[in-house]
């Protein structure tokens, strides 16, 4: 069982609820998750936590792909490994320059993550100046326009690792990017077999 916010394994589900403090840190216990298999492989179980997120859900052959949590989307800035999170020793992997196998990481930052050019409200209750003259008094249509842009972006990229772009489709008719989809034995979608490997151009 994973005890938030400070991230220890330390009894087992049954124990769980009648703890109240970490038996490791001593820190107030806010929530308590049970540790599932992989949400990727389904093979082995959970055994990365992510942070700054907390969530532990991928086991460590998986983590090594991944720059985003694939429960919430947020970027991973450090990996524990399982050990560490039962009061034991091992080391702890920083993305931002080094990922779980030892691969240098050249550029976590995605596109997604681009800065907005700051946004005229033109003040004094004016909205913004459009290209015909006229001024927009509501952001609405804005923020929904950036959500659907956002919403594309995850739609094309890779299920898996949640950084590069899908490239790679298997006969299910799910897809991931080349780098995930040549490590995967059966589609992280659909469970099914995967049987042949269609790259994209």
């Amino acid at each position: 069982m994973l005890f938030s916010p400070c991230g220890h394994i330390a009894c087992c589900n049954a124990c769980a609820p009648r703890v109240k403090k970490c038996l490791i840190c001593r820190e107030n216990i806010l929530s308590r998750t049970k540790i599932e298999e992989c949400v990727v492989c389904s093979d082995r179980k959970a055994s990365v936590l992510f942070r700054p997120c907390g969530h532990m859900c991928a086991c460590e052959s998986c983590a090594a792909l991944m720059k985003k949590c694939v429960q919430c989307r947020m970027q991973i800035q450090h990996m524990v490994s399982m050990s560490i999170c039962c009061g034991g020793g091992g080391d702890v992997t920083y993305v931002k320059g080094i990922n779980i196998t030892g691969a240098l990481i050249t550029d976590v930052k995605n596109e997604q993550e681009e800065e907005l050019p700051p946004q005229n409200t033109g003040g004094g209750g004016e909205g913004i100046l459009m290209n015909n003259g006229s001024r927009d008094m509501s952001l609405s249509d804005i923020q929904k326009l950036q959500q659907q842009l956002q919403d594309i972006k995850e739609q094309t990229m890779c299920p898996v690792c949640l950084d590069r772009l899908k490239n790679m489709i298997f006969l299910c008719g799910h897809g991931t990017c080349q780098m995930c989809g040549d490590q995967m034995s059966e589609c992280p979608i659909c469970r099914k077999s995967v049987d042949k490997r269609i790259l994209l151009y």
